[in-house]
């Protein structure tokens, strides 16, 4: 049918912007250590093309409801891929936020600090790529262990909020540095909850199960 023809066109499409949005964050994560300026300034160039992708999602979306009169199934999944759609934007924002920070830490961030922010960034990394992956496959049991991956990623902020404003690292940090880095933790923490919404997105999509609220 050409309808299901539509929807594989549309999960890959959210795929690549998936893909990109991970690419945005490893350079973000980067910018924590140095050469923030110049970082920020190309995300900024590929924030643009997130913008185009989203908008593009949306109108196949959209094509999909218009031209078809979706089964239940096909349209849990439009409705869903909609939502992931907005919620992938927000991260790639978030993303750009850490970036941002980092041209304030200005490249001096604390050996054993930048290690927490780039663990806490690749734990959302993969929380990432595995949503994406189990969304593709309609899979709710990886979508669930998806999110206890969250616990992870709070354990490591309150961790590095703790290293950057209480521990001896702070002593040597400029409070507006150490606030940054503070910021860069919570931009990651969001992060990890927005790819908890698409998880429990794609519980719903699948079992038609709505675990929002009822706790990791």
């Amino acid at each position: 049918m050409r309808e299901r023809e539509e929807i594989k066109q549309l999960l890959e499409m959210l795929g690549l912007m998936a893909d990109e949005i991970n690419k945005i964050l490893v350079e973000a994560t980067k910018s924590l250590k140095g050469d923030a300026e110049e970082i920020l300034a190309k995300l900024e160039e590929k924030d643009l093309v997130i913008d185009r992708m989203e908008n593009e999602i949306d109108s196949k979306c959209l094509r999909i409801l218009a031209l078809y009169q979706p089964e239940a199934d096909i349209l849990r999944t439009v409705t869903m891929a909609m939502k992931i759609n907005n919620d992938l934007e927000r991260i790639g924002d978030h993303a750009i936020n850490i970036a941002e920070r980092g041209v304030t830490i200005g490249g001096t961030l604390p050996e054993n600090i930048f290690k927490k922010l780039e663990q806490m960034s690749g734990v959302t990394k993969a929380m990432l790529s595995d949503v994406i992956t189990a969304f593709i496959a309609r899979d709710s049991a990886s979508a669930k262990s998806v999110v206890s991956k969250d616990d992870e990623v709070d354990a490591l902020m309150k961790e590095i909020i703790n290293l950057s404003l209480f521990g001896e690292d702070a002593k040597s940090m400029e409070r507006e540095k150490a606030l940054a880095v503070t910021s860069a933790a919570r931009e990651l923490e969001r992060i990890a909850d927005l790819i908890t919404n698409i998880c429990e997105d794609i519980v719903y999509m699948t079992d038609g199960i709505n675990i929002r609220h009822s706790g990791k």
